[in-house]
């Protein structure tokens, strides 16, 4: 009873403290041709933000408490205008968190800054949507004569992809969140019909994540799947598979897919489907939640269980996954075989780093959630 009180107690502090940070925020003229003085960075850690090179219209209104953020990463090598086809998929708003290496900071900025004008070109109706924030690692603060002299080489090349999905998610301003990844586009009317569910649901269940499906499409589909029916008419003409399935056909992997292309479809509001236990400890569902949900574990290196990592210290939290109906995510591309070799070399590279982190991500389960054991699958690569 006192833990859980102490952990409600813990939860408001940190709410409130982020709102109140987000609120002293202001986002930078970022069109200007010398804006070093301009730019105000927070401390993150070993990390420095530069937070809201643009910022969302949405995060203006109070209102912007009830919607669901879609939360994506990016290393500032891939940021295109890939992000303007997601953020027009999504009806609510995204926080977008852009990672550039400590070498030439302010070269790296202002290479941002050329994208970010560009993106101020986008139609109003992505631009209302999109907050986007720079990080990059300095364990030696973010004053600015220490940004100007960093060159931390060991940077490039190393994506610290658990620090990006936790930096973006410290400015959210919704209760609701989707952490995603970047290229997935979402079914048509995603956000407002899972709002309408999340406003039931996790208001009664807190500790609930709704699951939803995602697909990969074939390459040579031009325009994505946004409906259910086209969906559906792809994969059985083989255009549409389960994502991953061709890859690792666990990870994604969720019972009676056909009864779910069948289900009748609520255009206003989604509905549960059934209650959907952790047990494989390779299955990464994706997920709405509440923003009270634990952060990305940093210990864990990129493309090493990085992301399976939350929903197993989730499990632990006594989080109950449910499938929700009709509702889905689509990544352009299939996966196959053939692209093993090169996440197998990736993933050596991490090995050592991942034997570290899972030491210590099992000790601090079994002290803090003992009770939980044996209800969760075994962790592990």
């Amino acid at each position: 009873m006192h833990k859980a009180l102490l952990t409600a107690i813990v939860t408001v502090f940190l709410t409130i403290s982020t709102i109140l940070i987000i609120c002293s925020l202001d986002g930078p003229a970022f069109c200007n041709s010398n804006i070093e003085g301009s730019l105000q960075f927070f401390t993150y850690k070993d990390y420095c933000v530069l937070p809201y090179v643009t910022r969302s219209s949405l995060e203006q209104s109070m209102e912007v408490f009830e919607r669901i953020t879609l939360v994506v990463h990016v290393s500032a090598n891939y940021l295109d205008n890939r992000i303007a086809e997601q953020v027009d998929a999504w009806e609510g708003p995204v926080t977008l968190s852009i990672v550039v290496p400590s070498v030439d900071v302010y070269a790296n900025i202002h290479k941002i800054q050329h994208k970010a004008c560009l993106l101020l070109q986008l139609p109003k109706a992505v631009l209302d949507k999109l907050s986007a924030h720079i990080v990059f690692r300095s364990k030696k603060g973010c004053a600015m004569e220490v940004i100007a002299s960093l060159n931390d080489q060991t940077t490039v090349g190393i994506y610290p992809v658990n620090v990006a999905r936790n930096t973006a998610r410290l400015l959210v301003r919704s209760k609701y969140i989707l952490l995603g990844d970047y290229e997935f586009i979402f079914s048509r009317g995603f956000e407002s019909r899972m709002r309408n569910l999340a406003n039931d649901e996790l208001i009664r269940n807190p500790k609930t994540a709704l699951v939803f499906r995602i697909f990969e499409v074939n390459d040579t589909v031009q325009r994505l799947p946004r409906d259910k029916a086209d969906l559906r008419k792809l994969f059985f003409q083989g255009m549409a598979v389960e994502f991953h399935a061709k890859f690792t056909s666990a990870a994604h992997k969720i019972p009676r897919l056909i009864d779910w292309f069948n289900h009748p479809v609520d255009k206003s509001k989604a509905s549960l489907s059934n209650v959907l236990p952790l047990a494989r400890r390779d299955w990464e569902p994706q997920f709405v939640s509440l923003n009270t949900i634990p952060f990305h574990d940093e210990n864990f290196p990129f493309s090493l269980r990085d992301n399976t990592v939350l929903r197993w210290e989730m499990c632990r939290h006594n989080y109950t996954f449910v499938l929700v109906n009709d509702v889905f995510m689509v990544h352009r591309g299939i996966k196959t075989l053939k692209d093993a070799p090169e996440t197998k070399k990736r993933q050596h590279r991490s090995r050592l780093q991942f034997k570290t982190a899972i030491k210590l991500f099992k000790d601090r389960m079994d002290k803090h959630f003992p009770e939980t054991k044996q209800k969760c699958p075994e962790f592990g690569a």
